[in-house]
């Protein structure tokens, strides 16, 4: 009997703490099946910082505008909750190693080609890493295309890519795609193009939707003439 196939769509910003977390944390619940199930997973792209100049912006001015000046006595507490949400999931959170939002589109880019090369997932991890753990701008073209090289991605593949009008076409369109589906934060997981599990997730629902989605088979009828695998029949 093969093994039941789980389609999984993570829907996600490079810039997106929770997203990091909520990755790690579904990568730990496939891990902990063993192997009862075969999975797929893809990147979909989802900007939310879309508007942000090449250059970034500043943090504090970042979330000064969106969400009053009331935001900046909130920023420490905030980032220690992630980071110690973050070091349960295996994160190490350096939030004040960059000061500035990137502008991620780019980056979604490199992401969108991993995926011709079977290294999406590899890529994504590398981008959040860079960003959070080491505090990298990640709409730095050298930077991406190191990351790329280094997880799979053929240097020649990446020599004039993020000078071309490559990969930005099919990222919109799949913006366009997330947003048409009423996703309006991430993560968003999407599970066999059906089921939509928002936000980061403990492990353990994880778990429950892959039971849901791909129940074992039940018998129901057992009294049935058949052969065994000792040859008996």
């Amino acid at each position: 009997m093969s093994t039941q196939k789980i389609k999984i769509d993570i829907v996600s910003d490079i810039n997106c703490p929770w997203c990091y977390v909520g990755e790690k944390r579904m990568n730990s619940a496939i891990a902990a099946t063993a192997g009862k199930y075969d999975f797929e997973v893809n990147f979909k792209p989802f900007e939310l910082n879309a508007g942000i100049a090449p250059e970034g912006m500043d943090k504090k001015e970042y979330f000064k505008m969106n969400y009053g000046p009331q935001i900046l006595s909130q920023l420490d507490e905030m980032n220690r909750r992630l980071a110690n949400v973050g070091k349960e999931a295996g994160i190490d959170f350096n939030f004040d190693r960059s000061e500035t939002i990137n502008n991620t589109f780019n980056g979604h880019r490199l992401i969108w080609l991993a995926d011709a090369y079977g290294v999406q997932q590899k890529v994504a991890e590398a981008l959040f890493y860079s960003y959070f753990t080491e505090g990298n701008n990640m709409n730095d073209i050298a930077l991406l295309k190191e990351i790329g090289i280094q997880n799979g991605i053929p240097a020649e593949r990446l020599e004039n890519f993020f000078e071309s009008e490559e990969g930005k076409q099919e990222v919109r369109q799949m913006e366009q795609w997330a947003q048409a589906a009423g996703i309006k934060g991430v993560p968003a997981f999407i599970i066999n193009d059906t089921y939509l599990v928002s936000g980061a997730q403990p492990e353990e629902v994880f778990h429950q939707v892959f039971a849901q989605v791909a129940p074992a088979l039940q018998q129901v009828a057992t009294n049935g003439e058949s052969c065994d695998i000792n040859g008996n029949c």
